[in-house]
């Protein structure tokens, strides 16, 4: 016999290898894409774990094989690469990193400066603009004043008015014009009257103030009553009021104006009797020349008062202008008065959109005013310096109107100049961030650059890194592959270069006695390198076979008890599950021990100790070893039955050891592998296959060695020689695991067996059951029921978080019917005839595309910890209202569970569908297909749900009796329930019972949430449970009726709807599901069948002996069981895969079923007989019948 590791290709791994070392860790391309690299990463990744786990032989690499001045000589030289290497790396990113950072800034400071000098040419341009703007428009206004005081004057010299006797009715027509081309506010005409004048003055003016009615009327204005209610004679103003002039004059009164005053107040007021005005008005009256003021509203409050109390609030100058007699201009007669506002003067031309300015005209003494110039608006700010001081570098100044003469109440010394400042916007117009942003683009651009070398130099850096890792893990997959002795000799660790180099001289203890060395294995695997220098290879067989002979070695075989018939119902994932975690166990406890793993077959484990190194206590070894893998095992399959389901606790293993000469080595060809030759291997493989259940069988040579060391003590004498084929009989002993040995205590416990279990009775419950937390219920149950609930939770959890999917899809809220719900649950509660509820057709949802879009993966969905609670607190007690039958008992109702949940999931999925129909690739509604090809079963969360559930309380509260036999004894339950489906119908009664109590309310709410919901799962509960009543003829009748009315060809076909027919198939077929799944122990392996089979005739031979039951069981058992297989069964198999919607699953039920007949007709006789003898004989008292009408009331 031969055993071996199978891996990839020896030659292309050592190629691999030795390409990495022999090249300094590069591969081509074609390796790297190619299959052999695949390959062997997939290999490495694969064995991972045991690469990790098992080395314990170490993988020493090439260094193992020079002297320690050529690894400190080779060390200092990859020491002074790799840091010349790393010194020029971080000297070319210094270099980049800085080429970037001075490109960015650099480019920013030339962009920046630019922009300072556009910004410094336009505020330029722009300040120049208001500058000869500002001359200009002033030396515009005093032409036009002094245009408009010629004008006066021939017009009084053509009227032959003699001053200061003058009014002209046309005033207010001339002046307008003038003040459309000035700007001007306010125009008026201010004679002199002398002393001597001025009563005859006072009278003119009470004769011509017609004028003022008639600006008004050119205005355009209302008269005001009071308009002509002007001061008699010429006056000042003193604390506001009038006083008339005294003294010698000259007068200077208000006479004719433009916007002429709206009452006659400012008439005759002196402009000379304003203390700020008097000397202005000398001024202009001795040079006989243009002047200015300075503002109004400042210190001349008397005349503001007057002429208009708003003027104040913004800056606003008087311009005088004398009036001359004649052309010669000898002799002033008048003064034109005109206010000038500031704005207009500084207002730019252009139409083009310019940035704000601000400018400060400050007039040398105490008066300062601010102005925003944006274009040719002009803007107050207000009085005072307002300008930006963040601006105040840029900033120019000009004198204000040099040419004209200007007058202030502080004197002469009192000049007018004019500051022009940026403004933010202005600055910013010409300030925008091109050169941040370009000096970042520029320096982005360098550093993309430089990221990206930095990214081809770290992904050569990893490639690098990941092919010497590649190469590190193949010589480490090796070293699990291989011996550490063989691993050397397929590397060719020989040093690159000492092909011409003279041969070592070898020890002295080693010349002369070449025989006794080239005998020893190790001197053998290591001297075949040195015979072959270019090492590695394998090519055409060229070198000699890599073998040895190991004389001290111990085989292992370690096999799992009932894996066939558990991984029969198991999905694939679910059978790796368990193989990945045992196997990952051993591995680790093999790393510990020294243990090296050969290979696994199956669910056989091989391992084996005394190779390639000689331990002298090998055997020991591996007694440690077994004994701890053992209990190991018993620990995982407890903990995994939660997750893989019933029946893996009870998995077992089989242990065989034999000691003896070995031999190893690589079996080469296109699967290389490590293997393991010899009688020694071939024995323990036979001492394994005898042993028995969770025991450790170890030949006599093995035993004789484990006395030689410290576990004697653990070996026992087999009572009788065991028959080994090939062998005759070997005599061999057991080795105590460490539960035989008292120090641990069994992880499995079989149901029917426990006697905690006694207690899951309902009538012996306590009284405080009703509110009790899952907690408290949970430690009612014995470990094994523990593990089902668990179980149990976890598949319902899953159907919930589907429910949950498909509603937040949907967007219906829970709260939205709660009323209604609560009175439906109380109409069904009362209803206490099951059968009544069933119906033909259960109307399942139509298909919702925009729903199946919006779904999210139930991966995303968490339910609330409250409904986990109560989930698991109802599944408890239902768990606690199975009684302790030896067949429908809650582990049976678990197991029914798992085929249903198998059956479920196995409905025609995706891909299924789209290799059955590749038009459906086509189509965007794949969801909408798998809906109609499974009747609407697959879209409806409810529906698995209720059939999930419908199976795990099927059999609650069963008295083992028969419905018939509850009939016949005229059972009160059988009375409740009119004869019919006695059991099923008070099953489901006290389950939906249960469900329906307070505690339970948020888990009812999450599995249906309107009333159509509860109406759909109360259905679907009540049609499944009652359809696990086969023997009922009348029912039978009607299913056989409906099944040939959906799916039978000879049938014509339904009047009623399309879907109505749909919906009575989605029916049918879950019935059919559930009938498969209560007797799918016959539609399984036969270790399977024949267990629940027993259980079966057990419980039934136990009502035979209480008198419930007419005939014997054994009578009739052989052929009952063939004629169920014939008459039920194996059509109820072949109706499975008619309906097309199970898959693959419908295919594996029917051929198990065929299966167990043909086997059942072979060896039924004797396994009846069995029963008979272990059942038939001892009469043991079974549990008594409990009234189920006291769980009703």
């Amino acid at each position: 016999m031969e055993v071996g590791f199978t891996s990839k290709s020896v030659e292309e791994t050592v190629n691999l290898s030795s390409s990495m070392i022999d090249k300094g860790g590069e591969f081509s391309s074609e390796i790297m894409k190619g299959s052999t690299s695949k390959t062997v990463e997939e290999t490495m990744d694969l064995s991972v774990s045991t690469v990790e786990q098992e080395n314990q032989f170490g993988a020493s690499g090439r260094n193992d094989h020079y002297s320690e001045e050529e690894k400190e000589g080779v060390g200092l030289d990859d020491e002074f690469e790799r840091s010349a290497i790393s010194c020029f790396r971080y000297l070319i990113l210094f270099l980049m990193i800085s080429v970037t950072i001075a490109a960015g800034v650099a480019t920013y400071f030339y962009l920046e400066a630019k922009e300072d000098h556009d910004f410094d040419k336009k505020f330029s341009i722009v300040a120049g603009d208001i500058k000869q703007l500002s001359y200009r428009r002033l030396s515009e206004r005093l032409t036009d004043f002094q245009s408009l005081a010629s004008t006066l004057t021939g017009l009084a010299a053509n009227s032959n008015t003699t001053w200061p006797y003058f009014t002209d009715d046309n005033y207010p027509m001339i002046v307008s014009n003038f003040m459309k081309t000035t700007h001007a506010g306010m125009i008026f005409l201010s004679p002199i009257v002398h002393e001597i004048e001025k009563k005859e003055w006072s009278n003119y003016t009470q004769r011509r103030q017609h004028w003022i009615a008639d600006s008004l009327a050119f205005q355009q204005e209302p008269q005001p009553d009071n308009v002509t209610d002007i001061f008699p004679s010429i006056f000042r103003l003193s604390a506001g009021d009038k006083i008339p002039e005294e003294g010698s004059g000259p007068f200077l009164p208000i006479w004719q104006t433009i916007r002429a005053p709206r009452n006659g107040d400012m008439v005759n007021f002196n402009m000379r009797s304003d203390t700020h005005y008097s000397n202005v008005f000398d001024t202009v009256l001795e040079t006989k020349a243009s002047a200015m003021t300075d503002l109004l509203g400042l210190s001349n409050q008397d005349f503001v008062q007057l002429y208009d109390p708003d003027v104040q609030a913004q800056p606003h100058s008087l311009f005088l202008q004398p009036v001359f007699k004649d052309s010669t201009g000898q002799e002033v007669v008048a003064i034109l008065n005109s206010d000038v506002s500031w704005f207009p003067l500084f207002a730019l031309l252009s139409d083009n959109p310019v940035p704000p300015v601000h400018i400060v005209v400050d007039d040398g003494c105490d008066v300062v005013f601010t102005m925003k110039v944006t274009g040719q608006k002009s803007e107050f700010v207000g009085f005072g310096d307002h300008h930006d001081p963040d601006y105040d570098d840029h900033e120019i100044e000009f004198p204000f109107a040099p040419d004209v003469a200007t007058q202030h109440i502080a004197g002469s010394d009192c000049t007018y100049t004019v500051r022009v400042f940026s403004t933010s916007e202005f600055y910013y117009t010409y300030h925008l961030k091109y050169p941040a942003v370009t000096g970042g683009v520029i320096a982005a651009s360098f550093a993309f650059m430089c990221l990206i070398l930095y990214l081809y130099d770290s992904a050569v850096r990893m490639r690098q890194r990941r092919l010497l890792h590649v190469a590190s893990r193949s010589e480490q997959l090796l070293s699990v592959l291989y011996p550490k002795s063989i691993r050397d000799r397929l590397f060719g660790l020989e040093k690159k270069g000492d092909n011409n180099a003279a041969p070592k001289k070898r020890p002295k203890s080693i010349e002369g006695n070449d025989t006794i060395f080239n005998k020893s294995s190790r001197f053998q695997l290591k001297s075949f390198m040195k015979s072959n220098p270019n090492g590695g290879s394998l090519d055409a067989f060229a070198s000699k076979p890599i073998a040895d002979l190991f004389l001290d070695s111990t085989v292992i075989f370690a096999d799992i008890c009932g894996f066939t018939a558990w991984s029969s119902v198991r999905e694939p994932a679910q059978v790796f599950t368990l193989l990945e975690s045992v196997y990952r166990a051993f591995d680790v406890i093999a790393k510990k021990r020294k243990v090296f793993k050969v290979e696994t077959v199956g669910d056989c484990y091989v391992a084996v100790t005394g190779l390639p190194e000689p331990t002298k206590d090998h055997a020991n070894i591996m007694a440690s070893f077994a004994r701890e893998i053992v209990d190991r095992f018993g620990e995982l399959v407890g903990f995994l039955e939660t997750t893989l389901g019933p029946d893996t606790a009870e998995l077992g293993i089989r242990v065989g050891m034999h000691s003896g000469p070995i031999t190893a080595g690589v079996l080469r060809g296109d699967k290389s592998r490590f293997q393991l030759f010899g009688d020694t291997v071939n024995t323990a493989s036979r001492i394994e296959s005898t042993g028995m259940r969770n025991r450790i069988q170890v030949s006599g040579e093995t035993a004789h060695l484990i006395r030689s060391g410290d576990d004697g003590h653990l070996l026992r004498r087999r009572g009788q020689a065991v028959m080994a084929k090939g062998k005759g009989k070997l005599q061999t002993y057991w080795l105590l695991t460490r539960k035989e040995e008292g120090e641990e205590h069994a992880m499995v416990y079989s149901a029917h067996n426990s006697d905690d279990f006694e207690k899951t009775n309902r009538n012996t419950l306590p009284e405080d059951f009703e509110s009790a937390n899952h907690y408290a219920v949970e430690a009612m149950l014995p470990a094994k029921l523990k593990r089902l609930c668990q179980w149990n939770v976890d598949v319902l959890a899953k159907a919930l978080k589907q429910i949950v999917a498909q509603r937040m899809a949907t967007g219906i809220k829970t709260k939205q019917f709660e009323e209604a719900l609560d009175q439906k649950e109380d109409t069904i509660k009362r209803q206490m005839y099951i059968l009544d509820e069933v119906v033909e057709i259960v109307p399942l949802p139509e298909f919702d595309s925009e729903v199946y879009t919006r779904q999210k993966d139930i991966d995303e969905i968490e339910l609330p910890e409250v409904v986990i609670e109560q989930m698991q607190l109802y599944v408890s007690s239902i768990a606690l209202m199975y009684r302790k039958n030896p067949f429908h008992n809650f582990e049976h109702a678990s197991h029914v569970t798992m085929s249903v949940s198998k059956l479920l999931s196995r409905i025609v999925a995706a891909e299924d569908l789209l290799n059955a129909d590749e038009t459906v690739t086509k189509s965007n509604d794949i969801g909408g297909s798998i809906h109609d090809h499974t009747y609407g079963i697959t879209s409806d969360p409810i529906t698995r749900f209720s059939v999930i559930l419908a199976a795990l309380i099927h059999d609650v509260d069963h008295s083992g009796f028969s419905n018939a036999q509850l009939v016949k004894d005229e059972h009160m339950i059988a009375k409740q329930f009119k004869n019919k489906s006695v059991a099923e119908q008070n099953s489901t009664f006290l389950a939906w019972d249960l469900l329906m109590e307070p505690r339970f309310k948020d888990f009812r709410r999450t599995i249906y949430a309107a009333p159509l919901e509860l109406d759909r799962f109360r259905q679907l509960i009540a049609n499944t449970v009652l359809a696990t009543d086969i023997m009922d003829k009348e029912l039978q009748t009607l299913r056989r009726n409906r099944w040939d009315a959906a799916f039978s060809d000879t049938v014509a076909a339904s009047p009623s709807s399309a879907r109505a027919d749909v919906n009575r198939k989605a029916t049918i077929v879950i019935e059919h599901l559930i009938q498969a799944s209560d007797v799918s122990h016959t539609m399984q392996h036969w270790h399977i069948y024949r267990k629940w089979n027993e259980r079966l005739f057990e419980e039934m031979m136990g009502t035979y002996k209480r008198g419930k039951m007419d005939k014997n069981p054994a009578d009739f058992w052989f052929q009952g069981e063939i004629g169920f297989f014939d008459h039920y069964i194996i059509p109820l198999a072949k109706k499975l895969k008619e309906c097309g919607v199970f898959g693959v699953s419908s295919d594996e039920y029917l051929n198990y079923a065929m299966d167990n007949r043909r086997e059942w007709e072979e060896k039924g006789e004797a396994f009846v007989a069995e029963m008979v003898e272990r059942y038939g004989n001892d009469v043991e008292e079974m549990v008594p019948a409990v009234e189920g009408i006291d769980l009703l009331l």
